[in-house]
């Protein structure tokens, strides 16, 4: 009984109990952290990289415990013009709000984190992903304009960017394109709507690369996606 009595035992029975305590509660919020993920895609070709891109990044989601929506536009057949009709009440958003917006906005809602996924076609996004945010990111749903400034009404989410380039990393990088097109996306879009733009990467050079070496890069975008998540 009197090992029960020594202070030295109460201490590192104390200390054992505490970092049981604090490991416990570390999983438990860890748990907590799981997050509704949804994947925006635009590539007119199911066989192209892009897809596999989406399909490596779902699956590893998935994997590490996220609940993963995709939303493939070309395969949804979405309408990426923003019509007449819309654009007359394009700034007060007064009447009825298209069906196909409404699903896309509720998807919004849904998520913690959009991961956009797209080639870059003339150093934009494909129309169809342009369309997308013309017509989903609108005032009253993504953010507030008025006389006292914008106020974004998105800011609980995240957006991350993986984009596809043919052009290699020496262009890009001499002539600053990467730095042009992240202020675009993070600052002129996602930042007017409140949103942290978390990671956006550009894959470069993949019109030049072999299939043994786009399997390579499947591999990093898949290490790199559970680094994310």
């Amino acid at each position: 009984m009197k090992k029960f009595q020594n202070p030295i035992f109460f201490k590192n029975l104390t200390v054992a109990f505490f970092l049981t305590f604090i490991f416990g509660f570390q999983h438990l919020f860890a748990e907590t952290k799981k997050q509704h993920v949804l994947i925006v895609l635009a590539h007119p070709n199911p066989g192209s990289f892009n897809h596999a891109i989406s399909k490596t990044v779902e699956e590893r989601l998935v994997h590490n415990g996220h609940q993963v929506r995709v939303r493939d536009l070309y395969k949804m057949e979405f309408q990426p013009v923003l019509s007449l009709e819309e654009w007359k009440r394009y700034e007060s958003q007064a009447g009825e709000t298209p069906a196909d917006v409404q699903v896309e906005q509720t998807e919004i809602q849904w998520a913690d984190h959009l991961i956009l996924i797209y080639p870059t076609w003339w150093w934009s996004p494909p129309a169809m992903m342009k369309g997308y945010l013309d017509r989903i990111f609108t005032p009253v749903f993504a953010f507030e304009a008025d006389v006292e400034g914008i106020r974004g009404k998105l800011k609980d989410k995240k957006v991350s960017i993986i984009q596809t380039t043919g052009a290699d990393e020496t262009f890009i990088k001499e002539n600053g394109m990467d730095e042009s097109v992240r202020k675009l996306m993070g600052i002129g879009i996602f930042g007017f709507c409140g949103m942290q733009v978390a990671h956006h990467e550009f894959l470069m050079g993949i019109s030049g690369k072999s299939y043994d070496e786009l399997k390579v890069v499947l591999t990093e975008v898949d290490a790199m996606v559970s680094e994310w998540f």
